[in-house]
């Protein structure tokens, strides 16, 4: 009778060790969970623990923490700083900026190509409005900028719209495009420093 009694205690002592050792390595989990969660969670400050505890010396964890950098060493004083940045906006200011003939017309070249997009665009919005809400935001606008935009529109809406303008306006944008528009003129330096003149479409 006994010899039973001893056998039926040892499936319960094996299950209660087992219960034991579930229970602890829960617990084992949950604070590792709970730390990193801290961590990710900005709970814990992870640059303070890393410095404090060292853990990035630690064979499994330090993977994941760098080694500090000594603050003293890497971080600038702000009065050097602000002395370099003076320093770098006086060079800026006082070197004048040199283009060669080839920057400059590269630049009128992207610039000229920029404003027929924009112009385009412009003009196919104007295209599918009606003529007299056209007239309207139209009329508020320079004459060059109405002339680029009639230029690639459909000439019957450009006939409407222009009805809609009040006469005198109509009649002196009709002559200009007729006529064509007078160049305007730029003024760039060349890389010798000396002033040119240079014509804008």
């Amino acid at each position: 009778m006994a010899s039973k009694d001893n056998t039926e205690q040892e499936p319960v002592q094996k299950q209660s060790w087992l219960k034991k050792f579930g229970k602890g390595f829960l617990l084992l989990v949950l604070v590792i969970a709970g730390f990193f969660l801290g961590i990710y969670l900005q709970i814990f400050d992870s640059g303070e623990m890393n410095k404090k505890l060292g853990l990035y010396n630690m064979p499994v964890v330090g993977q994941f923490f760098a080694k500090p950098v000594d603050e003293a060493s890497s971080v600038p004083d702000e009065k050097d700083v602000q002395e370099t940045a003076n320093a770098k906006k006086d060079s800026e200011k006082s070197k004048p900026v040199k283009l060669t003939q080839k920057e400059i017309d590269k630049l009128t070249k992207q610039r000229q190509a920029d404003e027929k997009k924009r112009v385009s665009k412009l003009a196919r919005l104007y295209n599918e409005m009606k003529p007299a809400d056209a007239a309207k935001i139209l009329e508020t606008m320079d004459n060059d900028i109405v002339i680029a935009i009639f230029q690639r529109m459909d000439e019957s809406q450009v006939s409407q719209i222009l009805t809609e303008f009040d006469p005198d306006r109509a009649a002196t944008i009709s002559k200009i495009m007729y006529v064509g528009a007078p160049k305007r003129v730029q003024q760039v330096t060349n890389e010798n420093g000396a002033v040119q003149q240079q014509q804008l479409q």
